[in-house]
């Protein structure tokens, strides 16, 4: 399985929202600038490390802003993972 982001569009506007370009917030994340700017865009899935600091720094709930899906290489159809 892996995180995904829901809307990348959302994700950026938090980070507006709080007050960061995505350099400063890559610092607070603990994340390097190239990586943040690939999660923001939605190019890289974050780890779940990486997603709760995000969370943490955001100040918003883990599913605003992502979800699981199923890893399309284990099965043939993306899914969402529901509770």
């Amino acid at each position: 399985m892996k995180i995904r982001v829901k809307d990348t569009d959302r994700l950026n506007t938090l980070l507006i929202m709080k007050g960061f370009n995505k350099l400063d917030f890559s610092k607070q994340i603990g994340s390097s600038h190239p990586m943040t700017v690939q999660i923001t865009n939605g190019d890289r899935n974050p780890s779940p490390r990486t997603a709760k600091r995000i969370c943490e720094v955001l100040e918003c709930e883990w599913s605003d802003i992502f979800e699981i899906v199923r890893d399309p290489k284990a099965n043939q159809h993306s899914q969402v993972v529901t509770k």
